[in-house]
C-alpha cells in the first residue's frame, strides 16, 4: 500500500510540474485541465466571432497585432460555417463574472467564451502566454512553431478590483513610458491604474480654469517639470480602456497640496498676524476652498469616466487649522467638535459634490477620523485594521497596507540596492498578502473590493527606475488579486514565473531579479583568513560567483563550501532559476585584523535594526550608503554604543575606522564623542584615542579614520555616545536621536 501511494504522489508531483511547464498562466486561472495535443498556430486559422460586438474586435487585438509582428501570421476573419483552423469567440451568459471566461484549445480550434468582451481580452492574455515567449517580439521570428498546448480552462478573478498605484507628482513619468507601464499591467489581468497626479511637489493635472496649477512646483522642487495635457489624459484614458483597464485620478487635498497652494495662497490657512501657514501644505477648509477644488474635480470628470474619483485626504497634519482665525471659525458655526471632524467636514462636502456628478469618492484611510463620509470607499494604507473597520461600516474597503503592498520599500538585503523608502517587503512578502482579513463576516467581507500596490516616486526618478521597483513584485499581486486564495503556491508561482520574465525580457522591461535572497557572513578560521559563507534559500538551486569583478555565469565558480579570504577581496554572487541568472548581488570584503571577530556588546541593538546580528559590525562589508536597515547596520535609540573586540594575542596596529549613519530627516544622527580603548588583560583599559564629533552638513555615511599611531593591544573597547534629544527645527525635535553603527576596521 505504501509503494502504491508512494508511486501517486511522485505521479501527482510530476504532473504537477509538467502541467506548470507546459501552461505558465500567471496569474493561475481558476480551473485548468490539461489535455493531449496541441493547435497550430499558422497562415491557415482564422477568427470567427459569433459576439457581433465591436468591443470584441479591441479585446483580440493584442493577439492579431503579435502574431502579426513576431509570426507573420494574419489571423483574418473566418466564414461562420468553418469548424476547424478557427479561434471562435461568443457570449455565455451562463458565465456569471463580467471578467471571466471559458478557454477551450483543441487540435482543430480554439473556442473562447466569456459574457463580455473583457472576459475575451483575458483569454487571450492566457493564449499569449500558451505561446512560445518569441510572440512577443516586435520584427518577425524565424524557425519557430507557434503550437498552443490543448487545455481547457475556466477562469475568473476572486477580486473585482486589482490596483496598481503610480506616482507622478514626485517625479514626472513621459507618455510613453506610462502607455508601456499600462500594457505591462494588461498582461496580468490588473483592471485598475490608480495615477496620483498631484501632490506638494508638483500638479501634474493641467486646469483650464486655473492655468497656474500645472506651472507651479513646491519650493523643495524647483526643478520638477513636466505635466499631462487634458488631452494627453484622454488619450491615456483611451489607451487604458482598449486594454480593459481603469484610470483612477487622485487629486490630494486637503494635504500634500503645497505647489497648488503655491499658485493660488488665498486658498491656504493664514494666522491672526496675515502669515501663510503650509505644514503640511494643507487648503484652509473654507467655503471658497471648496469650491476651488470642486471646480478642479470638474475638470477631472470631464476627463476621466472611471466611477471612482480619489481625493486623497491623508496625512494632513492639521497644525495649520489649529492656528487659523478661519477654521476656528468654521468650527464653531458647522457645531463641530474637533478638529478632526473639520477634515470630515471638508471630505463630505467634497464626496457630496462627486456623488451629485454621478460618481464615487475614494480616499485614504484617514478619511475614517472625525467620522466618515456617506458613500466614501476606503483605501487602507495605514493597516489592515482601517479596511475591516471600514467594512464594519458596510463602506467599500481597497487594502492597500504598508506591510505588503508599498513597491517604494526595499526589496533585498543587499547594500547596493538603488535607494528606496526605509521599509522592506520583498518577493514572497507581497504574494504572501492576504486581503481578506480574519474575523470578518460573511456579509463584511463583500465590502472588501480588492488588492492594490502602491509605487510613490520620491526615489524614482525615471521609468526604467519604477519598472524595477514595480517587476516582478507587481506580477505576484496580480496572482494575489486573481487567483483563489487556496490554490497560490508560492513555488509553483516561482515555476511560472520564469516563463512570464522571458517575455518581459522580449517587451524591454527592467524588472528586478530579486527572488531569492542570497545572504553571506563570515568567521575567522585559526589560520587567520576569512571563511566566507553563501546562503540561499532558493530551492536548492546552484550558487555561481566570481573573485575577479565579474558577473558570474554558469561557467563561473560553483559554490559548494565557504570560501577562503585572505586579503579584500569584489565578490559577486548569482543564483540560477530556470537556466536563468537571478538575484545577482555584490560584496566587497575588507580583510583586516577586525575581521570575523565576535564583538562582546555592552549594550545590545533594538531588537528593531539587529537583523544581521553582532557579527555585521565586523563581517568584512559595508553597509549601503543610502539605507540604514540593511543587514549591515545596528541600531541602538536612547543607548550608547559600548562593545570589546578581543583577539587570541597581542596584535599591532596604527588605524582604526568607525563607520556611522547621519540622516536627520529620519531621527538618525552621528555620536556626540567615540573613544576607544587599549587593554592586554581585559580588566585595565587605557584610552587610546577620544574625539568629538561635528554634526555633518549632509546626510549620508560618515567614517572616521582614526590614525593612533603604533599600538599593540589584545582588547579593544569602543563607546560612541548617542547624539541625545534631538534639536528643535529638525525632524523628531525633543525625541531621542538614533545611533547606526556599521563596520569596525582595524589595520
Amino acid at each position: 500500500m505504501k509503494k502504491v501511494l508512494l508511486m501517486f504522489l511522485s505521479l501527482t508531483c510530476f504532473t504537477n510540474l509538467n502541467a506548470q511547464n507546459r501552461y505558465p498562466i500567471i496569474p493561475l486561472p481558476s480551473h485548468l485541465a490539461p489535455q493531449k495535443g496541441q493547435f497550430k498556430l499558422n497562415a491557415k486559422v482564422g477568427i470567427q466571432d459569433l459576439t457581433h460586438n465591436p468591443i470584441t474586435q479591441i479585446a483580440l487585438k493584442p493577439l492579431v497585432e503579435k502574431c502579426q509582428l513576431a509570426a507573420g501570421i494574419s489571423l483574418k476573419k473566418a466564414p461562420n460555417g468553418a469548424s476547424s483552423n478557427i479561434i471562435r469567440i461568443t457570449f455565455d451568459k451562463h458565465i456569471d463574472n463580467p471578467e471571466g471566461y471559458l478557454l477551450q484549445v483543441s487540435p482543430t480550434k480554439i473556442e473562447i467564451k466569456a459574457k463580455e468582451p473583457a472576459g475575451v481580452f483575458y483569454a487571450v492574455q492566457s493564449i499569449l502566454q500558451l505561446l512560445p515567449p518569441s510572440i512577443e517580439q516586435k520584427e518577425k521570428v524565424v524557425s519557430t512553431r507557434w503550437d498552443i498546448p490543448c487545455v481547457k480552462i475556466e477562469d475568473s478573478p476572486r477580486f473585482g478590483y486589482r490596483g496598481i498605484m503610480l506616482d507622478v507628482s514626485r517625479h514626472y513619468m513621459p507618455f510613453d513610458f506610462l502607455k508601456k507601464y499600462i500594457d505591462e499591467l494588461a498582461s496580468l489581468k490588473i483592471n485598475r491604474f490608480h495615477w496620483h497626479l498631484t501632490d506638494g511637489q508638483a500638479f501634474r493635472f493641467e486646469s483650464k480654469k486655473y492655468p497656474l496649477l500645472h506651472t507651479a512646483k513646491s519650493p523643495q522642487w524647483p526643478t520638477n517639470e513636466g505635466y499631462y495635457s487634458q488631452d494627453e489624459m484622454r488619450a491615456l484614458v483611451k489607451y487604458a480602456q482598449d486594454r480593459f483597464i481603469t484610470i483612477i485620478p487622485e487629486i490630494d487635498v486637503p494635504a500634500h497640496s503645497n505647489a497648488a497652494l503655491v499658485a493660488y495662497p488665498q486658498y491656504a490657512c493664514q494666522d491672526s498676524t496675515g502669515k501663510q501657514l503650509l505644514y503640511q501644505g494643507e487648503f484652509c477648509p473654507k467655503e471658497e476652498s471648496v469650491a476651488f477644488v470642486n471646480d478642479i474635480i470638474d475638470e477631472v470628470i470631464s476627463i476621466f469616466p472611471s466611477e471612482y474619483i480619489h481625493i486623497g485626504g491623508d496625512e494632513a497634519s492639521k497644525q495649520a487649522w489649529k492656528k487659523c482665525p478661519n477654521c476656528q471659525k468654521r468650527i464653531k458655526e458647522r457645531g463641530l467638535k474637533s478638529i478632526e471632524e473639520l477634515q470630515s467636514d471638508f471630505v463630505a462636502n467634497l464626496e457630496k459634490h462627486i456623488n451629485e456628478k454621478g460618481r464615487k469618492m475614494i480616499g485614504w484611510d484617514e478619511i475614517l477620523e472625525g467620522g466618515l463620509a456617506p458613500n466614501a470607499t476606503v483605501m487602507a494604507w495605514r493597516s489592515l485594521e482601517s479596511g475591516v473597520e471600514a467594512a464594519k461600516m458596510k463602506h467599500n474597503a481597497i487594502m492597500s497596507p504598508t506591510s505588503h503592498c508599498y513597491l517604494d520599500y526595499y526589496q533585498s538585503e543587499d547594500p547596493n540596492e538603488p535607494i528606496a523608502f526605509a521599509g522592506f517587503i520583498n518577493l514572497p512578502r507581497i504574494y504572501s498578502f492576504e486581503p481578506v482579513p480574519d474575523g470578518l463576516t460573511a456579509e463584511e467581507e463583500s465590502y472588501i473590493l480588492g488588492p492594490q500596490a502602491n509605487l510613490w516616486t520620491e526615489q524614482v526618478p525615471v521609468g526604467s527606475h519604477a519598472e524595477y521597483m514595480t517587476f516582478p513584485r507587481g506580477v505576484a499581486l496580480a496572482e494575489v488579486g486573481w487567483s483563489k486564495k487556496e490554490a497560490r503556491n508560492y513555488t509553483n508561482f516561482l515555476d511560472r514565473l520564469g516563463s512570464y520574465l522571458t517575455r518581459m525580457d522580449y517587451r524591454q522591461v527592467n524588472y528586478a531579479k530579486h527572488f531569492f535572497e542570497i545572504k553571506t557572513s563570515t568567521t575567522r578560521a585559526a589560520d587567520q583568513s576569512i571563511q566566507l559563507a553563501l546562503l540561499c534559500d532558493n530551492n536548492n538551486a546552484p550558487i555561481y560567483y566570481t573573485l575577479d569583478g565579474s558577473t558570474p555565469t554558469v561557467q563561473s565558480f560553483r559554490y559548494e563550501s565557504p570560501i577562503p579570504i585572505k586579503q579584500n577581496t569584489n565578490i559577486k554572487v548569482a543564483t540560477v532559476m530556470k537556466d536563468r541568472i537571478v538575484d545577482e548581488i555584490s560584496r566587497t570584503i575588507t580583510f583586516n585584523k577586525a575581521t570575523g571577530l565576535l564583538m562582546q556588546l555592552t549594550t545590545p541593538p533594538s531588537k528593531r535594526y539587529q537583523r544581521g546580528g553582532i557579527a555585521a559590525l565586523t563581517n568584512g562589508m559595508f553597509g549601503g550608503n543610502g539605507r540604514f536597515n540593511d543587514e549591515e547596520w545596528l541600531g541602538w535609540n536612547n543607548q550608547d554604543f559600548e562593545g570589546v573586540l578581543t583577539w587570541p594575542n597581542q596584535q599591532s596596529f596604527s588605524k582604526i575606522s568607525l563607520r556611522f549613519f547621519h540622516k536627520p530627516s529620519s531621527w538618525v544622527w552621528i555620536p556626540r564623542l567615540v573613544a576607544v580603548w587599549g587593554s592586554n588583560d581585559g580588566q585595565n583599559f587605557e584610552l587610546i584615542h577620544e574625539q568629538n564629533v561635528a554634526v555633518p552638513s549632509q546626510e549620508g555615511v560618515l567614517t572616521l579614520d582614526l590614525n593612533v599611531g603604533q599600538k599593540s593591544f589584545k582588547y579593544l573597547k569602543f563607546k560612541a555616545n548617542v547624539y541625545g534629544t534631538i534639536p528643535a527645527n529638525y525632524t523628531g525635535a525633543g525625541d531621542p536621536a538614533w545611533l547606526f553603527v556599521d563596520e569596525i576596521v582595524v589595520e
